[in-house]
């Protein structure tokens, strides 16, 4: 539950806290660091690549600079989960900064990049891809030299890392039932741990799974994830969907951003959600869920 629930105070000093580091690391904000950069997110584009129109499909993020000036973005690819193990990464191509600055991948050029026929691009799976930022100074910042602490917080905005994913039809048939748990970022769960879909329909899934087994059995609602059938494309929409002792505060659930996705085919949940105290606490900062049915 990401040591809930963090006062204001708490907060204040996580924020001023300071960390050893290596030559080249961007530590913290630039602002109260005095040097680096990062990209923020203008706008989610399309991240979904269309199995049935790989010809032409592409996926793209408007990205900007917040920081040092910079000359280009380098453009990686992975398949699966964002890994910060840079010699895992595949050049897809990069891009002259231009102020606000399209970044745009297609099916094709994704697959050059990591050496296997366009086809055979995964249903139902998902492709990493990281934005690399080159200051005009020659310096790099990236996701592997950023703060990790950060780069999941609402107010920083950070694009350094985004997906695309092979989109299938959502069918409910079968797709109940226990699922394993991938990544919890919220952390009520570690990977291995199985949380439960209580049962799928046509439009969506309803399934049990905060607050974790450690907190305890109060108030614990069912959390309804709405499908888009033809893609799998997931929303949860102002989930109530329990509180954690001492303080029993209600918590909420909302997906944020564009990479949530139920896929029948492969038989995962893949959401990212804001976490809000509603009595109190306030936002908690956006996490992913990563399942797979066993």
């Amino acid at each position: 539950m990401k040591r809930i629930i963090i006062s204001l105070s708490v907060v204040a000093i996580l924020l001023v806290t300071t960390r050893s580091c290596k030559k080249g690391d961007v530590v913290s904000d630039f602002a109260a660091n005095g040097t680096g950069t990062y990209l923020t997110l203008v706008s989610t584009n399309n991240i979904t690549i269309d199995y049935s129109n790989l010809a032409t499909t592409k996926v793209s993020i408007t990205v900007k600079e917040y920081g040092d000036p910079l000359d280009k973005i380098v453009v990686y690819v992975t398949k699966g989960a964002v890994t910060l193990d840079r010699t895992k990464w595949k050049k897809v191509k990069e891009y002259t900064y231009t102020g606000e600055t399209i970044l745009e991948v297609s099916a094709n050029e994704m697959a050059a990049a990591l050496g296997i026929p366009v086809t055979s691009l995964e249903p139902g799976a998902s492709y990493s891809l990281y934005n690399q930022g080159v200051t005009k100074s020659g310096n790099i910042h990236d996701a592997a030299n950023t703060n990790s602490s950060y780069q999941g917080l609402s107010a920083y905005n950070m694009a350094l890392t985004w997906s695309a994913v092979v989109v299938c039809p959502f069918v409910p048939t079968g797709f109940a039932g226990n699922f394993e748990v991938l990544e919890d970022g919220w952390g009520d769960y570690s990977a291995g741990d199985v949380v439960t879909v209580d049962s799928a329909f046509a439009t969506y899934i309803k399934m049990t799974v905060y607050p974790g087994p450690a907190y305890g059995s109060v108030n614990i609602k069912q959390v309804r994830v709405d499908i888009t059938p033809a893609t799998g494309k997931a929303t949860v929409t102002n989930q109530i969907y329990g509180d954690y002792p001492p303080s029993y505060i209600d918590m909420r659930l909302n997906t944020v951003g564009a990479n949530n996705w139920v896929f029948s085919c492969a038989g995962t949940i893949t959401l990212r959600m804001n976490h809000f105290g509603v009595t109190a606490a306030g936002n908690q900062g956006d996490y992913n869920l990563r399942l797979r049915k066993l």
